[in-house]
């Protein structure tokens, strides 16, 4: 099926969803109707020396939307070759995981914000934003607000330090295996934040993975490509507090966000 046919097809979907690739052997074409696409192409300058993700590329208009048509080497779908393989194996896939978002989050930045016009808002001031805002919309529902000093612990944890690039996905990293490393395929969400957030989002049972026994190899990976932080298991905890907050003050993943934060993984790996 060719690229204007696919973008007939699938018009309302890009639509719902802002963005989708349409990924082939040697290249993907991603084609959006909105500023994602702008924040993809950004996300792949900012990573190009890493190798990490596809190489940037010309935006176009096409058929009312906006495409970006970039090459990269052949490619494996990640969750089906860890499914595929013996312990081993699926050892070093997760370490080379943790490696690939380590070399993410190595990209610094003084501020917060869009990866595409970032602000000079401070990673605890962008924290203290989501607490808050989170517990009005608990309280205005009349129920009880969890984690009292949550605002004390964020302060007292995090300084004055702004943020790395995070991938922001909303599930698990949409990951591809190339000859010497992973390749990220999406990073239309991606911004300056706290990087353990990606962390706190990823979730190894989506995976059909043992929590303890992804975290032990994931972190190993993760610590050869970026420094884990100072105090990082108490950030971890704080971050899981926030996230269950969130999903409360929603009234969306309650009990995913629940049982995330039972786990208590960052206390025994």
């Amino acid at each position: 099926m060719n690229l204007l046919m696919q973008l007939r097809l699938y018009r309302n979907y890009i639509a719902e969803t802002g963005m989708v690739r349409f990924e082939s052997l040697n290249s993907t074409v991603y084609a959006a109707s909105s500023c994602l696409l702008y924040r993809q192409q950004k996300a792949m300058t900012l990573l190009r020396h890493l190798d990490v993700a596809p190489q940037p590329a010309a935006i176009r208009p096409l058929r009312r939307l906006w495409v970006m048509e970039v090459s990269h080497p052949p490619l494996t779908d990640f969750l089906t070759e860890l499914t595929r393989r013996r312990s081993r194996g699926k050892i070093e896939l997760i370490r080379r995981l943790g490696a690939t978002l380590g070399m993410i989050h190595s990209l610094r930045h003084s501020g917060t914000g869009d990866i595409v016009a970032p602000d000079t808002k401070s990673v605890p001031r962008q924290l203290t934003s989501l607490v808050r805002k989170n517990q009005v919309l608990l309280a205005a529902r009349g129920n009880s607000v969890p984690f009292a000093g949550l605002l004390e612990e964020v302060h007292h944890l995090w300084g004055s330090s702004g943020g790395a690039m995070v991938g922001n996905w909303q599930g698990f990293p949409p990951v591809r295996i190339w000859n010497s490393g992973l390749m990220i395929m999406d990073l239309s969400r991606a911004n300056y934040s706290e990087p353990l957030l990606d962390l706190v989002h990823l979730n190894p049972r989506d995976i059909g993975l043992d929590t303890n026994f992804f975290w032990e190899y994931f972190l190993q990976g993760y610590g050869a490509t970026c420094e884990l932080p100072v105090q990082g298991r108490e950030k971890i905890e704080v971050l899981y507090k926030i996230k269950l907050l969130r999903a409360l003050a929603l009234g969306q993943g309650v009990r995913q966000a629940q049982e995330d934060y039972n786990s208590q993984w960052w206390q025994q790996v």
